[in-house]
């Protein structure tokens, strides 16, 4: 009987370690964004257009800053990876960490929700 216990007992620790060990299925999609390389370079494409800029100076600010093509429209296939709120500079963003289908490269678009102060939400004047 014990050997029966310690027998299933195993089965059940390999098999719930191979499983963890898989990736999730989850399907791609097409995709037509503003990516960044970082979560912080995709706050500040959405924190620029929601200041009024348009998308291609939004872009070239971006990548002026950084002194690098670091940000670009794509148009493609990728996974979402990451889905996540963050609260940067009193500001709410919603970011989406993408895993594109071509490379397997991972990049961030945002979108500025609102204005964040303590438990209220408020989209401004």
């Amino acid at each position: 009987m014990l050997s029966r216990l310690s027998l299933a007992a195993m089965a059940c620790l390999a098999l719930s370690a191979q499983a963890v060990g898989q990736a999730p299925k989850a399907a791609s999609r097409e995709l037509n964004a503003i990516l960044c390389t970082t979560e912080d370079q995709a706050i500040a494409i959405a924190t620029s257009m929601a200041a009024g800029k348009t998308e291609p100076i939004a872009i070239n600010d971006v990548n002026k800053t950084a002194r690098a093509e670091v940000c670009r429209h794509y148009i493609g296939y990728a996974v979402v990876e990451v889905e996540k709120t963050e609260n940067h500079k009193g500001s709410l963003f919603m970011l989406a960490g993408c895993r594109l289908t071509e490379n397997g490269a991972l990049v961030w678009t945002a979108d500025w929700v609102a204005p964040f102060d303590g438990s209220s939400l408020s989209r401004g004047i």
